[in-house]
């Protein structure tokens, strides 16, 4: 008996459910009319399909629904409000081309919710969400924006596939991808170019993954942490051509920067201001003035595993960073393979150390007193 009203409370509770998705209505828009209108004329889990046209609105979502753009609808509100907020969880949002006067265009203060394919440009903040879970953005053109995407105090949101370029308008701090206080999002796949001072900019961010996004062509950096952005996964990204440095870690702790590539950088990856126990491994650098520069008691930290070609200085390490470990990297044609100012750096494990182009049978690092008592003798790889 029990097993059998367990049964007829499944059905039940799936009755309600089929219910629910055939009662489902779809609500067509077109130019001259209102899409807030329809908006609040629709129920739970409807779709508003909007025809290509402009529409001079600013939209409120406070439930959830689907709202589709049909062969790309120009939403612009002009100075009204944002292109759209969402209010209400679960809500989707796609082929929309939305421009705003210096307000946001998709401000998402909601979870659960998904935005793609949609084009946004003009706007103070292409895409921002506030205090929001687990949502995905993807497929998005964002362009001509101060910021692209910003994320304030959400986490566990998806920032995937999309095109974010030219987000360099008016502002002074401008970025592409920026998280301040946000936790384990994953940013992965995005290709991004120009974006003002820099491509993606992590403060006070935790537990994040920047997995395989193309970062060039900035003002400062392709990927910035600061501001004690901790244990974060920097892995398989592109950051190239940007003029302080490619990946730039500021007062953070514990990342891992694994098999990322930063080439035609003032600095491949740069290590600055207590930026102590982090994983360097797998990197390429390349064509940088230096390919890895560590800096203002940048220490602690295990380099291993990495490739510095032709760069002006391989690995570089000033006077404060101390107490490094250093070993099975590549160090090839750089004008300086190693150097070395810093005290207690280790430039071997006991066993293995690194190979140079200019290897010696004990190789005495230029700068300080470093030495690497177990030279590779051919490269591995």
């Amino acid at each position: 008996m029990k097993e059998r009203g367990r049964f007829l409370t499944m059905l039940a509770v799936a009755a309600i459910f089929l219910s629910s998705v055939a009662d489902a209505a779809t609500i067509n828009v077109g130019p001259g009319e209102s899409i807030q209108a329809a908006v609040n004329a629709a129920g739970p889990g409807d779709t508003i399909e909007v025809q290509n046209g402009v529409y001079h609105e600013s939209l409120n979502i406070s439930r959830q629904l689907v709202l589709e753009g049909k062969g790309h609808p120009l939403l612009d509100p002009g100075a009204i409000g944002s292109g759209i907020t969402l209010r209400a969880n679960g809500v989707a949002v796609s082929g929309f081309d939305i421009r705003t006067t210096r307000r946001t265009g998709i401000y998402i203060l909601s979870s659960n919710n998904v935005i793609k394919n949609n084009t946004v440009s003009g706007c103070l903040d292409g895409i921002r969400l506030d205090h929001s879970v687990g949502n995905m953005v993807a497929f998005n053109d964002v362009n001509n924006n101060t910021n692209g995407i910003t994320l304030f105090y959400s986490r566990r949101n998806i920032i995937k596939s999309n095109i974010i370029k030219h987000n360099n308008v008016n502002e002074e701090s401008d970025c592409g991808i920026f998280l301040t206080h946000s936790q384990e999002n994953v940013l992965q796949d995005n290709n991004m170019l120009e974006d003002g001072d820099c491509a993606i900019s992590l403060r006070s961010s935790s537990s994040n993954f920047l997995l395989d996004n193309n970062v060039s062509r900035n003002d400062w950096y392709g990927i910035s942490l600061s501001e004690s952005s901790n244990h974060n996964i920097i892995s398989g990204n592109n950051a190239s051509s940007n003029k302080a440095a490619g990946i730039y870690l500021d007062s953070s702790q514990g990342n891992s920067l694994l098999e990322n590539k930063a080439t035609d950088n003032s600095k491949g990856i740069y290590l600055n201001y207590d930026s102590n126990n982090n994983f360097l491994e797998g990197n390429n650098v390349s064509s940088n003035e230096n390919g890895m520069h560590l800096a203002n008691h940048s220490s602690n930290n295990t380099i291993k595993d990495n490739t510095a070609l032709n760069n002006g200085n391989g690995i570089y390490l000033t006077f404060s960073s101390g107490w490094n470990l250093i070993f099975g990297n590549h160090l090839v044609d750089n004008v300086y393979n190693a150097y070395d100012m810093g005290l207690n750096n280790r430039w071997d494990n006991g066993s293995i150390g690194n190979y140079y182009s200019n290897l010696g049978q004990i190789f005495y690092v230029p700068g300080g007193p470093g030495v690497d008592r177990h030279p590779m003798a051919v490269p591995e790889r």
